[in-house]
């Protein structure tokens, strides 16, 4: 092969790496995909048999076996608000948080969040606390 060859293979392998690395972008690293990325977390003393978020039209995930402190992997959706509709499942016992309407609030379209969840009741469940945390 001649050094001309050589030279000019070289030189077209170096632009194309460096293509390459500029047209990577944080949104393709996200484990999401390119929407918002929303994991749970057990603030509570209870085990969460199930967790079903809808975000109001941008999807809805089930999360299964949260334990006690557990903070679950993130799952994709279009998009969520500051607040969502939330089922939650301990036992026999099934809380739910629903949302009247999504008026004046911020669509989040990218990025990672927490859904924060804990339940008062020493010996039942009683009720759902829930804190939103962007990450």
């Amino acid at each position: 092969m001649s050094k001309l060859k050589i030279t000019f293979l070289t030189t077209a392998a170096c632009l194309l790496s460096v293509v390459l690395l500029l047209s990577c972008n944080k949104e393709d690293e996200a484990p999401f995909g390119k929407g918002a990325g929303i994991r749970i977390e057990n603030l509570s003393t209870y085990t969460f048999d199930e967790v079903l978020v809808e975000t109001g039209g941008g999807g809805e995930q089930e999360y299964l076996d949260i334990p006690v402190g557990g903070i679950t992997d993130y799952k994709p959706f279009e998009y969520t608000y500051r607040y969502a509709y939330i089922r939650t499942i301990i036992g026999g016992d099934t809380l739910t948080l629903q949302p009247i309407d999504f008026v004046g609030e911020q669509q989040f379209t990218k990025g990672a969040f927490t859904f924060r969840i804990d339940i008062v009741g020493e010996t039942t469940p009683l009720y759902m606390v829930f804190e939103f945390k962007e990450d």
